[in-house]
């Protein structure tokens, strides 16, 4: 069996405002990785004190590095030890030990505490979005209600059968049942860890996992045909005339135009940096980037709709410094949002069921209607399996100029 351990400094590669950075212990058994975090006495320390060098990995220069160095060779300690101790009983290292060594709170045998886990820790190939997040956290609520302790031995076709079933008879915040899209989107990170936890620490046989999910299912009725705005309700959307007494509609009357003009949902708008609106000299703005829910790039020729200057300038962040290109006081909850957008729709004579992700549909569809080449509607909506890069190298705002260029809302007043 092969086991390494390397401490690594920001091993997410990320950067802090502080400038201060975490030490991890990287653990690699038969190939496959985990981190774990060194205790230090600060939040963290500045990469031009980190050497990397064995028994000298922080730098004498941090006040700190007799004190961090020492933890480091007493983290490897742990595992190596383990691992030793292990082998003269004639057992195998896993993650299972060395997270129980560390830091795992609760019964490592409960799932609900495995699942908890999980979250806190997540592996370092996945990134928990806040939109994932929610569905994670609103899983283990409704498992804590059904079960608070279920043991990984208890775990069977009849116990994820009892599950999906208590699921399906869950209510929301609205009162009423869960959609079958939330309920198996929730059902769906129940798979995640289950599978997680077979594979990595062997607490499950995979196979028996496999097996359940392909017996199990929930039915999800496929979207309904329309969904998304016709031109004329975008235009009445866009003309409609609202209170002056209250803003909050006008301004999200606005985000709402915007999210039709770039198919973003309302969480993209809220992390759009500064740095990826452009402004071609003889066309206008257009937005080139990568979506945060896949990665791919994306380039989006705003300067189609003259109406999303006016957004752009009207309520783009008061501070030139700031990364993000709309200041996060003019977003509210998605919930509330959706209440103004509906508010909205029926004073400007819209009888449709509205909400913000109808706005990256409508997006769709009408660059569909009016011609824009499959090819470049694909990169204008970030899709696509090559990588980040490569996507960059392909994607060009000539190619998006030529490729609309049967295009024009202008005449139509969107």
């Amino acid at each position: 069996m092969g086991l390494t351990l390397k401490p690594l400094i920001n091993y997410r590669n990320k950067v802090n405002k502080s400038g201060l950075y975490p030490i991890h212990l990287r653990v690699t058994i038969d190939s496959k990785q985990d981190y774990y975090t060194v205790k230090m006495p600060e939040k963290g320390i500045p990469l031009a004190d980190w050497s990397g060098k064995e028994d000298a990995w922080v730098k004498n220069t941090n006040i700190y590095a007799f004190e961090i160095n020492k933890e480091i060779t007493r983290t490897k300690k742990i595992v190596t030890d383990l691992n030793k101790q292990l082998f003269d009983q004639g057992k195998k290292l896993t993650f299972y030990h060395v997270d129980k060594a560390f830091d795992f709170k609760g019964n490592r045998l409960i799932f609900n505490d495995y699942f908890k886990n999980y979250m806190k820790n997540p592996p370092p190939t996945v990134h928990l979005t806040d939109v994932t997040w929610e569905k994670y956290s609103g899983f283990i609520k409704h498992l804590d209600n059904f079960n608070p302790k279920i043991r990984f031995d208890e775990i069977d076709l009849e116990m994820v059968a009892r599950i999906k079933s208590y699921m399906a008879n869950q209510r929301g915040r609205k009162g009423t049942l869960m959609a079958p899209a939330t309920v198996k989107s929730y059902f769906d990170k129940f798979r995640v860890v289950l599978e997680y936890a077979a594979k990595r620490d062997l607490l499950l046989d995979i196979k028996q996992v496999e097996s359940f999910f392909e017996e199990i299912t929930i039915m999800v009725p496929s979207k309904e045909e329309g969904l998304h705005l016709e031109i004329v309700e975008i235009q009445k959307i866009r003309n409609v005339e609202l209170d002056d007494r209250y803003p909050s509609e006008e301004r999200d009357r606005d985000l709402f135009l915007f999210q039709i003009y770039t198919g973003y949902y309302y969480n993209d708008l809220k992390i759009l940096q500064r740095k990826n609106i452009r402004k071609d000299f003889e066309h206008g703005y257009y937005i080139i980037s990568e979506r945060d829910k896949n990665g791919n790039a994306a380039i989006i020729p705003l300067f189609k709709f003259p109406y999303a200057t006016h957004i752009i300038e009207k309520y783009q962040h008061p501070d030139p410094e700031s990364k993000y290109l709309f200041p996060e006081s003019i977003f509210v909850d998605p919930q509330a949002y959706n209440r103004n957008l509906k508010v909205i729709a029926k004073k400007a004579g819209v009888h449709r069921e509205i909400s913000n992700k109808i706005g990256r549909h409508t997006n769709a569809q009408m660059w569909i209607r009016f011609g824009a080449e499959r090819p470049v509607l694909s990169k204008m909506m970030g899709h696509g399996v090559e990588s980040t890069t490569s996507n960059y190298y392909k994607v060009n705002i000539l190619e998006v100029i030529e490729g609309t260029k049967d295009a024009n809302f202008e005449k139509l007043g969107i």
